[in-house]
């Protein structure tokens, strides 16, 4: 049960529109309407309070309780979500922190999220997509699309021949201590514990993360105004990423070109050798470059998507794992630590001309002792 959707506690809700309303685990509860509200109206399973109670826990008998642990035992308190008026009617011990652990509101975060792209974007510039709890109430996240820039294509829509990408802006608010509260611009729609994970881990990597830390005090920084300063910025610096893309395929490359990048990329700066291992994979993705999704072999993207769908669904996650393992290898492992290098190096022109140099000579060695010792 990777999803983490606790029957009978937790409800995700979509809009009731053929866009958005299914979900992978199908588990999801679809509004009456078209659209989340943004005042929460319709969604109210995912808005319950969550509380702070006192603690007395009751110690194994013969246990003495001296000073040092009364005071230990003083600054532990109960958070639960009350939700006798939710799905379950009843209410959930969700985390025991310390003094000082400040509670998020799921409702607070929600009308924060909401203000924020209100200002930005406009109240017809987007909509809320998703929005729902995790792991028995104790994560809460949101996930809102841009009308009209929430996708891009690269390529060209009258042959067939292009990519789509999407942009969404993500909230989550964990109440068991596994997560600070966040909100973020990800190329993932959260919809479950997988995704939420791989959004996390997306945002992080391209630095469009917002974090508040459950800290005394800490509610200060949630508000619609510094939500609205990151939003801004993540939907300038969008933009830049898809002009780069635009850049990339229209920079042209050959299937040489590819080999040595490719080689540069997955060497060590200093390295004075190929490792078979690079080898064999600069060889399967030959074809990746050339006929991968999408792809012709004639630019610089073509070389991005072949990185990308090598180390997303090809051998590069491996070709005994599992579903599951290959999906955590492609967000969370060396697997996207690749692709994110491919693109780094692809969009500087410095590095792309060190790599590719680096990449051509070691190529051009191995090739030497491989007829050395024929």
């Amino acid at each position: 049960m990777s999803h983490q959707i606790i029957k009978g506690i937790d409800t995700v809700y979509t809009p009731n529109a053929k866009k958005w309303a299914a979900t992978w685990h199908g588990l999801e509860t679809m509004t009456e309407e078209d659209k989340i509200s943004f005042d929460g109206s319709n969604i109210p399973n995912v808005l319950n309070p969550m509380i702070e109670c006192g603690l007395n826990p009751t110690l194994p008998e013969g246990m003495e309780i001296n000073s040092e642990l009364q005071t230990e035992l003083d600054s532990w308190k109960l958070i639960a979500a009350d939700c006798r008026e939710g799905l379950s009617c009843k209410i959930h011990p969700v985390h025991i922190p310390r003094e000082g652990y400040a509670i998020h509101q799921n409702s607070r975060m929600f009308e924060c999220m909401v203000q924020s792209a209100k200002t930005v974007l406009g109240a017809e510039g987007f909509e809320i997509v998703t929005a729902g709890t995790l792991d028995g109430y104790r994560q809460f996240f949101v996930s809102i699309s841009i009308k009209g820039k929430d996708t891009f294509n690269v390529g060209n829509l009258s042959n067939g021949i292009a990519d789509n990408y999407q942009t969404f802006f993500n909230l989550l608010s964990s109440h068991n201590g596994v997560h600070a509260s966040q909100f973020m611009q990800s190329y993932v729609r959260m919809v479950c514990m997988n995704t939420v994970q791989a959004a996390i881990k997306d945002s992080n990597t391209n630095g469009t993360n917002q974090k508040v830390k459950h800290t005394k005090n800490s509610e200060e920084n949630i508000t619609p105004e510094s939500f609205a300063e990151s939003l801004q910025q993540w939907t300038s610096d969008n933009e830049s990423y898809k002009y780069q893309l635009l850049a990339l395929k229209a920079e042209p490359m050959n299937l040489a070109q590819f080999k040595s990048f490719s080689a540069g990329v997955l060497s060590e700066e200093k390295s004075d050798k190929l490792s078979t291992n690079s080898a064999n994979r600069i060889d399967e993705m030959e074809s990746l470059f050339v006929k991968g999704q999408g792809n012709s072999g004639e630019s610089r993207y073509d070389a991005l998507n072949a990185f990308t769908e090598f180390f997303t669904s090809g051998n590069g996650v491996g070709k005994k794992s599992t579903a599951s393992q290959k999906v955590a290898r492609a967000n969370f492992g060396r697997g996207a630590d690749w692709k994110n290098e491919a693109f780094r190096v692809l969009t500087d022109a410095e590095e792309f001309k060190k790599s590719s140099e680096r990449g051509e000579m070691l190529l051009h060695d191995r090739d030497l002792l491989k007829a050395a010792s024929n």
